[in-house]
Parts: structure tokens; C-alpha cells; sequence
């Protein structure tokens, strides 16, 4: 049963030789051994062996759905009815949704076992998932270091084998953060792919949910699930041509994730993939720079308000912020609030990110690229004390190849490899395809965990 993903699940499941309920079991028993890295912050386990049971039930009478019996954790800011969406902080405890969100849902209907809701930073905003509230994720490899964030709990669950599958949100690279600082891979869908409105929600303009799995196989089983859609032919290495934009993305980077990523392309190339050295994607300074904070500043109070009024929450967003438990947390709302953007500035941050989409689609043509490649963060993970001193200036190294993908709703997916030498551990490499390229890019990926055997 060790490190096995959906692909390998399903296979045995049919086969009969590993039961649901066996799995299911081992799911338990790991999470009870490996509580110290605080990944989980509930789980129902009386319905979790009911499931298995079921879907048990359904292999033999051959009923079984696409994804019988599979366990997959939900992070804490997806709503799941007759359960708490928390978030992770203190002013949503005990507040219950109205309904399962359409993602959660659709895997549920096509026979998930749900795994239990995944720990996350406060309210999703910050990249670490030190939760002064729930307590801090541990990354598997390394107990002292970041699991990235906010999707920590989900990426830290998926490393440690606990179950093959979690679901994470992406604001800013909060699923893409931590595949790569937890060596798995995780897709940030193009927004409105997979079903948007998961729950409690930070922008319509940024937010996308998505999968964090052990291998691109898994991502492109669970994307054909969600969205009804065949996946892509198989592609070949030949037949793909991925671009290396370095100014910008490939600028600043720490001297391993440096190499790592050499050592990557040489790979690629030898391999027989079309590696194009290409000039600096139109916008993405100026995006990065200037704008990156400013639509989501204009859109987390609103939202917030949103899903309290919607769900029929007898609290407001106010109380919410006053019992924030992160100090960068409190400290972000607080700061919103005092200087939320003008109407200008708003108008100014989108047309220019209506501006950089259409020259990246330009960009795109011109060169005739399946994807961009960009390591997937500057850095290594940090410790979790680093944060205590350094967090504004360890959020800006590490997302600032994440943010651009989120600006412009680019599908962007990590694919894993790199680790650290002193500290062990994890961090990745990033493709990323233009505005609704999903199945190609998910291909891309699919191609490349082949030839390189990852």
C-alpha cells in the first residue's frame, strides 16, 4: 500500500487485490501516527469505513464510479455540508455551509471517500501555514521546515502518504507553493475550470481550486472527472515546445534551485523536448511590481462578507477580523482596511492585466510554445521560525513566480524533483500554459513525468 496514487488505487481496487476498507484503514492509522506534523484538522472516521465499505460493495456488484473508494482530503475553506468551514480561524468555529460545494460534490458523486478537512494558513492568506490558531503544518522531510501554504495541510498529507489526493485553493500560489515545498504535484487550474465557488474565498479574480497528487497521471484522472472532458492524446516529447522566459522568472535564484532547474532543462533536451530560449513574457514585470496586490486587496473583505451573508452566518466579516489569531494575518487585514484601493488604482491594476493577457496570448503564438517552464520558487523552503523575523520578506521570494499565473488565470502545475541538500528538503519545477489550455498543459506534464521517470 506504500506511496500508492489514484491510478495505482483504482487498478488494485478493480482487481481485487486491495480493498477499499483496507485502505481506508491505513488512511486512519497514518494520520493517528504522524498527528505531530498537524496536517489534518478534522476527520470523520465512522463514515470514512462506511464509504469504503460501500464502495467495497460496488467493486464486486461492478457498480463502481470513477473514483470508488479513493480518499482525498478537503482543505478547511471548502464547504462540506453538515461540517464546520473554518478556515482556520477562530471568529468561523462551528459555522456550517448551506450546502457541499459543486467541486467537493462532483468527487464525491463519482464515488471519493472523503479524507477529512486539511489544516491551511489563517483564512488562506499567507504561504507558510503557521496557524497561530489550529498550530503550524511540519513538512514531512524536514519537521522544522515550512510546508508552504495555504494549502499546507493538503500538501504535507500527500507527501507523508497519508491519502493520494487533496484538494487546495490558489490565490497566489497557495497549491502550487506547497506541491513544490512538499514534493507532489499540484495544478492551479485556469478559474472556472473546476467548479469556483468552493467556499469561503479570498477573489473572483485570482482564486482557483485544484488537486495536489502523486503524479500528473493522477491530476489529468481527477481534471477529467471535474470537467467531464476526455483527457488530452498522449503526447510525445518531440511534439512539445516549452519556452524558458529567464528575465524575471529565472532572475534571483537561490544557487541549488539554480542548478536543480539547469539540470532540468539538460534533461529535458536530452529527452527530445523542444526547449526554446524565449524573451521576457510582455507585462510580467510591471504586473509583479506594481499591481499584484491591489485586486486582491480590493476583493477580501467583500468576499468574506459574501460567504457570511450567503450561507446565513449570524456574524460579520468585522467580528471575523477581530479574532484573527496570525499576527501577519491581522496585520494584512488591518492594513486593507486602512488603505483599501481607490477606484483608480483598481481600474489601473486590471487593464493592465487585460493588457498582459493579450499579449501573452500573443506571446504564446508568436513563439509557438505548449508552456513556459519557471522553477516554481526561488528559494528552498524556509524553516518555520524564519517566518517569526522574515515573513513579508520570505512571501515576496517565494511567490514571485507563482503571482503572475494567478493575475492572468493561466493553468500553471508543478512538477516535483528538487531537494535541498543540507536540509532535505523538497521544491519544484512550474509549467504554465495560456488562459483555458489545461488538458495540454496537464498532458505537457504527463509527458514529462514519463521521459524523465519522475
Amino acid at each position: 500500500m506504500y506511496r500508492l496514487g489514484i491510478n495505482d488505487l483504482l487498478q488494485q481496487f478493480s482487481d481485487g487485490s486491495l480493498t477499499c476498507e483496507a485502505y481506508t484503514k491505513r488512511v486512519i492509522q497514518r494520520v493517528q501516527d504522524l498527528k505531530v506534523f498537524n496536517y489534518f484538522v478534522s476527520m470523520n472516521t465512522d463514515r470514512m469505513l462506511k464509504d469504503a465499505q460501500e464502495a467495497d460493495a460496488r467493486y464486486k456488484n461492478k457498480t463502481n464510479r470513477l473514483l470508488e473508494g479513493i480518499p482525498i482530503a478537503m482543505k478547511d475553506n471548502i464547504d462540506i455540508e453538515g461540517e464546520p468551514t473554518e478556515a482556520g480561524t477562530p471568529g468561523l468555529a462551528g459555522l456550517k455551509p448551506k450546502h457541499t460545494a459543486e467541486v467537493a460534490r462532483r468527487l464525491f458523486d463519482a464515488g471519493a471517500i472523503h479524507a477529512g478537512r486539511a489544516n491551511m494558513h489563517e483564512l488562506a492568506f499567507g504561504i507558510s501555514s503557521c496557524n497561530a490558531h489550529k498550530g503550524p503544518c511540519h513538512n514531512f522531510h524536514n519537521f522544522d521546515y515550512t510546508c508552504g501554504g495555504s494549502s499546507g495541510g493538503s500538501g504535507g498529507a500527500v507527501s507523508a502518504d497519508i491519502v493520494p489526493a487533496a484538494l487546495g485553493t490558489d490565490t497566489g500560489g497557495s497549491i502550487r507553493i506547497p506541491s513544490s515545498y512538499n514534493g507532489v504535484f499540484g495544478l492551479r487550474p485556469t478559474s472556472g475550470r473546476w467548479p469556483a465557488d468552493y467556499g469561503a474565498k479570498m477573489s473572483h479574480v485570482r482564486d482557483s481550486v485544484g488537486p495536489l497528487v502523486r503524479s500528473a497521471v493522477d491530476i489529468a484522472i481527477l481534471d477529467g472527472v471535474m470537467t467531464g472532458e476526455q483527457p488530452h492524446e498522449e503526447l510525445k516529447p518531440g511534439q512539445i515546445r516549452i519556452g524558458v522566459p529567464r528575465p524575471q522568472f529565472w532572475e534571483g535564484l537561490d544557487a541549488e534551485v539554480e542548478e536543480y532547474a539547469e539540470r532540468f532543462l539538460v534533461r529535458l533536451r536530452e529527452t527530445g523536448f523542444g526547449i526554446v530560449e524565449v524573451p521576457e513574457v510582455p507585462g510580467s514585470r510591471e504586473l509583479l511590481e506594481k499591481y499584484f496586490m491591489v485586486t486582491i486587496n480590493q476583493e477580501v473583505i467583500p468576499r468574506l462578507e459574501e460567504y457570511l451573508s450567503y450561507h446565513g452566518h449570524n456574524v460579520t466579516a468585522q467580528s471575523v477580523i477581530d479574532k484573527i489569531a496570525s499576527p501577519d494575518v491581522k496585520g494584512y487585514f488591518r492594513y486593507v482596511q486602512e488603505n483599501p484601493p481607490t477606484e483608480e488604482e483598481y481600474k489601473k491594476a486590471m487593464a493592465a492585466r487585460e493588457e498582459a493577457r493579450k499579449n501573452l496570448k500573443t506571446y504564446f503564438e508568436d513563439h509557438r510554445l505548449d508552456c513556459i517552464l519557471v522553477p516554481a520558487n526561488k528559494i528552498p523552503p524556509p524553516t518555520l521560525r524564519a517566518f517569526e523575523d522574515r515573513n513579508s520578506e520570505l512571501v515576496g521570494l517565494i511567490t514571485q513566480n507563482d503571482d503572475f499565473g494567478n493575475i492572468c488565470n493561466n493553468p500553471s502545475l508543478v512538477i516535483p524533483g528538487g531537494f535541498a541538500r543540507r536540509s532535505g528538503v523538497p521544491f519544484g519545477m512550474q509549467i504554465e500554459g495560456y488562459t483555458g489550455s489545461d488538458r495540454r498543459v496537464i498532458a505537457v506534464a504527463v509527458a514529462i513525468e514519463k521521459a524523465l521517470n519522475l
